[in-house]
C-alpha cells in the first residue's frame, strides 16, 4: 500500500482507480434519489414473507422458530489500486449489510465481479483477496457471476443466518440509548489523495496534511478490511438498533435510523482517522459534518443505558474499536452541532 511518506505506484501495473469515476462507496445512488426510486417502483412496504426488507441492511426470512436466512448484496467501484486489497475490501463491505442485522453464522458469498478486457489480469488477486477476507469471517465463496464492464467493481450477494430474535434493523432505537461507532470515519478523504497525479496538486495535499499520506491510506486500508463480525458479536444481545456506516455517510445513515425509529439522533463526537480532516477540507468531503462518504465502515449501534457498561466491556473484550458518539432523543431527525473531533491512529 505504499510507505509512510510516499504512495508507490508501479508503471507497469494498471491503476484500479483510474478506470472509475466515482470510488468505492462514493458511487452508491444518493439517498435522496434512492428513496424516490423505491417509491416510484412501488417497492415501499413490507412483505408478508419477510422478516423485514427494503429500506434495511439486509432482508430476513424465517425459515424456522430457530433459523432465519439473512441475504444481501452489494458491490462497487476501486477505491484502492492493488487488485488483491480491493477484493479484501470489497467483501468486508459486502458482508458487513448482514453483520449489521446480527446475522454473524453460515457466511457465503455469491462473486459479482465486472472488469474491462484491460483489467482481466486483474481477476486472480481480487477474487484471492475477497477469499481470505471471507475466511478471516468464517465464510466462503459459493459461486458467482463475472462480467465484462467498462467500469471495474466487485462485491457479492452475502447469506447469513441467525436466531429470529437475535436480528437487528433500524427501527429499535429508543430515547436514551447511548451511540456507538466501531470504525474510525475518514475513508474518503484518505483514498482521494491516492488519486491525486497532477504534480503541482501533490504538493498542495502533502502541505494539508499533518502526516505522511502513505500512513493515512495505509491505516485506512486497514480499518476497510476490519471486518465487523466481531462487533456483531459483542453487541447483538443488547443493541436495539443497528446499520453500517457507507456511501450515505454518518449523517446519512443516522437519518435513516431517525425515521426508521421515529427518533431524533444526537451526535456529539466524530472519531476520525488522523489526518483525514484537513484532507477533507482540501476536497470539499464534509468529513466533520458527517456527510463524507465512508467505504466498509463501522456498525452504527444504540444501546440502552442499563446495558453500556456491558457493550462496552464486551467491545473490549473482542478488541474491538469503538466510540460514545451521541445519544437518541425523542426528537426528529439529526443534530450535528459543533461536535468534539478525535483523530484516531491505527
Amino acid at each position: 500500500m505504499g510507505t509512510d511518506t510516499e504512495i508507490d505506484r508501479d508503471d507497469e501495473t494498471a491503476c484500479l482507480t483510474e478506470y472509475t469515476e466515482l470510488h468505492g462507496c462514493s458511487c452508491k445512488v444518493g439517498q435522496s434519489d434512492l428513496d424516490s426510486l423505491l417509491a416510484d417502483a412501488g417497492l415501499t412496504g413490507d412483505s408478508d414473507a419477510l422478516l423485514f426488507g427494503i429500506g434495511e441492511d439486509a432482508a430476513a426470512r424465517k425459515l424456522t422458530d430457530d433459523l432465519a436466512l439473512v441475504s444481501t448484496v452489494d458491490f462497487f467501484t476501486p477505491i484502492v489500486d492493488d487488485p488483491y486489497d480491493f477484493g479484501r475490501i470489497a467483501a468486508c463491505n459486502a458482508a458487513s449489510d448482514a453483520f449489521a442485522t446480527g446475522a454473524v453464522e453460515n457466511v457465503a458469498c455469491l462473486v459479482v465481479l465486472g472488469l474491462p478486457r484491460e483489467l482481466t489480469d486483474s481477476a486472480s488477486p481480487i477474487l484471492a483477496g475477497m477469499a481470505d477476507a471471507l475466511d478471516a469471517m468464517d465464510g466462503v465463496i459459493a459461486g458467482g457471476h463475472t462480467i465484462m464492464s467498462p467500469w471495474p467493481f466487485a462485491g457479492g450477494a452475502i447469506s447469513a443466518t441467525a436466531r429470529p430474535d437475535a436480528l437487528l434493523t433500524s427501527q429499535g432505537a429508543s430515547p436514551g440509548d447511548r451511540l456507538y461507532l466501531t470504525k474510525p470515519l475518514g475513508t474518503q478523504p484518505a483514498m482521494g489523495a491516492t488519486r491525486v497525479t497532477d504534480e503541482q496538486f501533490v504538493g498542495t495535499v502533502r502541505e494539508a496534511a499533518d502526516r505522511p499520506l502513505g500512513r493515512i491510506a495505509s491505516e485506512a486500508v486497514g480499518w476497510m478490511t476490519t471486518p465487523n463480525r466481531d462487533a456483531a458479536l459483542a453487541c447483538r444481545e443488547y443493541a436495539t438498533a443497528a446499520t453500517d456506516i457507507t456511501g450515505f455517510g454518518l449523517a446519512g445513515q443516522s437519518r435513516v435510523v431517525a425515521a426508521r425509529s421515529d427518533v431524533g439522533i444526537e451526535l456529539t463526537h466524530l472519531p476520525v482517522i488522523a489526518g483525514t480532516p484537513a484532507l477533507s477540507t482540501l476536497f470539499g468531503y464534509g468529513l466533520t459534518d458527517g456527510e463524507s462518504a465512508e467505504t466498509s465502515g463501522g456498525l452504527f449501534v444504540s444501546v440502552p443505558p442499563a446495558a453500556t457498561d456491558v457493550v462496552e466491556s464486551a467491545f473490549d473484550d473482542a478488541g474491538v474499536f469503538y466510540r460514545a458518539i451521541g445519544r437518541v432523543t425523542a426528537g426528529r431527525g439529526v443534530t450535528l452541532d459543533d461536535p468534539t473531533i478525535e483523530e484516531v491512529r491505527r
